[in-house]
C-alpha cells in the first residue's frame, strides 16, 4: 500500500484526529506590532503569520498606496501588500491583504485575496483594530 492510501485510511479510521490536525493549522498566529513596525518584512511575515501560521514567508511588496477602500474601516492611511509564501507542504501562494491604520495608534488588516487551500484564519488578531 503506498502513503496516500495508508494516510487516507489512518484518516478514516481516526476521523477525530485529523479534525483535530486541522483545527491546529487553522488556529491563528499571535500577533506582535511592537516586532512587525521594525520593518516591511517583519510586518509582511507577522501579518502573514497572524492569517496563516504554519506559512512560511517568501517576499512581499506594496502593490497600492493608499487603498481606495480604506474610509469604509474609518482609517487615515493604508496600502494593499502582496505577499508570496509557501505552505507546508512547499506549494506556492500569494495574498493581496489591506493593512490600515488609525491616528498613528492603530492598526488592522482585511484579506482581499488568498490562493491557499487552506482557508486564512478569521480569528487573527488583525481583523480588528489592534494598538501599536
Amino acid at each position: 500500500m503506498d502513503l496516500v492510501s495508508l494516510a487516507f485510511s489512518f484518516i478514516l479510521q481516526h476521523p477525530n484526529v485529523a479534525a483535530a490536525g486541522a483545527k491546529e493549522i487553522a488556529k491563528p498566529g499571535t500577533v506582535n506590532v511592537a516586532q512587525m513596525q521594525s520593518s516591511f518584512a517583519d510586518l509582511s511575515k507577522g501579518i502573514l503569520n497572524c492569517y496563516h501560521r504554519t506559512a512560511r514567508y517568501q517576499a512581499a511588496d506594496v502593490v497600492q498606496k493608499p487603498w481606495e477602500r480604506q474610509g469604509q474601516y474609518g482609517a487615515d492611511n493604508s496600502a494593499v501588500i502582496h505577499i508570496r509564501y509557501s505552505g507546508i507542504t512547499g506549494a506556492q501562494y500569494q495574498m493581496l491583504v489591506a493593512v490600515l491604520s488609525k491616528d498613528g495608534r492603530f492598526i488592522r488588516s482585511a484579506v482581499l485575496q488568498d490562493t491557499a487551500v487552506v482557508p486564512y484564519s478569521k480569528k487573527c488578531g488583525l481583523e480588528n483594530w489592534t494598538s501599536t
